[in-house]
């Protein structure tokens, strides 16, 4: 059992150690890049919701997709609904809208927030639902290069979806589907996260052994609690029943009837 655990050990070292070297994992910041407040901007949108007159209702506006004005529960801010679309999207013709952060500057980006929630319930199926993210670090007009599809839950809450770190200087979110009507799509809130990358050689080591240290706790946190358990089964493992001949004095043998 010792030279068992001591060639475990010995091995899922040898695996940390060789993880430690590998290049550390982008993390993401926790400042929204895109928010109007950072200098995010909406550049251009497929469509907006527009009154009788052809007017884009102010309510229903893309540029609330980054006001930072949340619906929640029953609270809907009186100026800000969220965006919707002036049609249904569709696979071939998908609704959309670019994005740009301070500046129109490129950055490094890991990670998307949606909140699909508006001034609209749930059930009549209008929430964003399929998407797909691009981005460009040329022009508004891309090219574009895809960096993955998405689907929203139709739930009020907010969904996160990650993605290798890419550099972007316009994204562009193409919305596929929603959740059934054939009227519009609307989504409350889209936030955009930028990848951190340790730099220095200092930090990415003591990122890496911090990393390392925290996996041979665990390891050896799992190899005390096995170890416990099988000391704890070898008390409460009842004792074996003595053979039956044991302690009995064997019986004599019936005498045999003699023919």
């Amino acid at each position: 059992m010792g030279s068992r655990v001591k060639v475990l050990t010995l091995v899922v070292v040898t695996m940390m150690a060789q993880a430690a070297l590998a290049q550390p994992k982008a993390v993401s910041g926790a400042v929204n890049i895109v928010a109007a407040e950072q200098g995010g901007r909406i550049v251009a949108v497929s469509s907006e919701a527009r009154d009788r007159n052809n007017v884009v209702i102010p309510q229903w506006s893309a540029r609330n997709l980054i006001d930072g004005k949340y619906v929640v529960g029953t609270f809907v801010p009186p100026d800000s609904y969220g965006w919707s679309s002036q049609r249904a999207p569709t696979a071939d013709q998908p609704e959309w809208v670019i994005l740009a952060f301070k500046n129109d500057e490129t950055r490094l980006i890991n990670r998307i927030v949606i909140d699909p929630t508006t001034d609209d319930p749930p059930f009549i199926g209008r929430w964003v639902r399929d998407i797909e993210v691009q981005v460009s670090t040329t022009t508004p007009d891309g090219p574009y290069k895809s960096v993955g599809r998405f689907v929203v839950v139709n739930k009020p809450i907010k969904q996160t979806f990650e993605f290798p770190p890419v550099e972007a200087r316009y994204l562009r979110v193409l919305i596929l589907s929603n959740h059934g009507s054939d009227k519009c799509v609307e989504m409350g809130e889209l936030e955009v996260y930028e990848a951190i990358v340790p730099g220095d050689a200092l930090d990415q080591l003591i990122i890496r052994l911090e990393n390392l240290l925290e996996d041979l706790k665990r390891y050896r946190n799992g190899v005390l609690y096995q170890q416990a358990r099988q000391v704890e089964e070898a008390v409460t493992r009842p004792a074996q029943p003595p053979a039956e001949a044991a302690g009995q004095e064997k019986q004599p043998s019936e005498p045999q009837s003699s023919q």
